[in-house]
């Protein structure tokens, strides 16, 4: 059944390469390939009424638009990060965060769901912490949907350096200071920091930071290396790139708070997990489907 579907981003999906944005922009094509009328919305487009609406990122939405598009037709909330929280991926932040009156304003959106969709129970869990009260709306775990090939093609290159590399884990939130500490405590050991963020400390002989690559240069990147080391210091809803290591045959070292490693086939072969990915965008269509019908 054909339905007309909004599609709430605060960016242009099909434009944007963010994480989210290229997320979005694949569970998009997926649902036009199974015959839905799909709209994006941004914050400055009109809206007309639609079926359902799947809403994404959105704090650039003007508050009380929002709340009367919600107010108006069936609801899919497809969490990217904790947007309920000021500090988004910077959540938590303090035992404050247990008390925050900010959060009141989403939780009253998030209640109105038909489904909750999260990338990984990691995310779920963190999200119930501070937002009990969501607990028995129905929801989805839909890991992004990262297409696997292009890094599937590069994992039988046997020579790689032995040397660990890291991307955008310089921002404080992906583990900055855990990162640096690591390359501290491990002088023998060579670390190569892709990144795009001002660098002001000194480093250890062992460490060197490089510029961001193209994203469609990052399969034979990864492949390059025998190691990829990710040490967020919050918990990390999903997170492209360690997937992304771990299917070019990277050994991928992490910690707890990496949301893609709370799923069970993370230690699967790469053959494996991408068969999961895969599958995303089906999965995610099949959840959308079954809630607004």
């Amino acid at each position: 059944m054909s339905l007309k579907i909004g599609f709430l981003q605060d960016f242009n999906i099909l434009a944007v390469r963010g994480g989210a944005e290229m997320n979005d922009a694949a569970m998009f094509q997926e649902g036009l390939k199974r015959g839905h009328k799909l709209t994006l919305f941004n914050p400055d487009t009109a809206y007309c009424d639609q079926d359902a609406v799947i809403i994404s990122n959105c704090v650039s939405f003007d508050r009380f638009r929002l709340k009367n598009i919600i107010n108006s037709t069936k609801v899919v909330w497809f969490f990217h990060d904790y947007i309920f929280c000021r500090f988004r991926l910077f959540y938590p932040v303090t035992e404050q965060c247990k008390v925050c009156g900010y959060k009141n304003y989403w939780l009253e959106l998030f209640k109105k769901a038909k489904l909750l969709i999260w990338l990984s129970q990691l995310h779920r869990e963190m999200t119930l912490k501070s937002l009990p009260e969501l607990e028995n709306i129905p929801y989805a775990l839909i890991p992004s949907a990262i297409d696997p090939d292009p890094f599937l093609k590069e994992q039988p290159r046997l020579v790689r350096k032995p040397a660990y590399l890291s991307v955008n884990t310089l921002y404080e939130f992906k583990g900055r200071q855990n990162i640096l500490r690591w390359a501290e405590e491990h002088p023998q050991e060579e670390l190569h920091i892709l990144s795009d963020v001002a660098c002001y400390e000194q480093f250890g002989h062992n460490v060197t930071i490089l510029p961001p690559m193209p994203y469609d240069t990052m399969p034979s990147v990864y492949s390059e290396y025998q190691n990829y080391l990710e040490l967020p210091s919050t918990p990390q809803p999903f997170n492209r790139t360690v997937v992304e290591a771990k299917l070019s045959g990277c050994k991928v070292h992490t910690n707890a708070l990496m949301g893609c490693a709370s799923w069970d086939w993370f230690d699967s072969a790469p053959v494996v997990i991408a068969g999961k990915l895969k599958k995303a965008p089906e999965d995610f269509w099949r959840a959308v489907e079954g809630s607004i019908k």
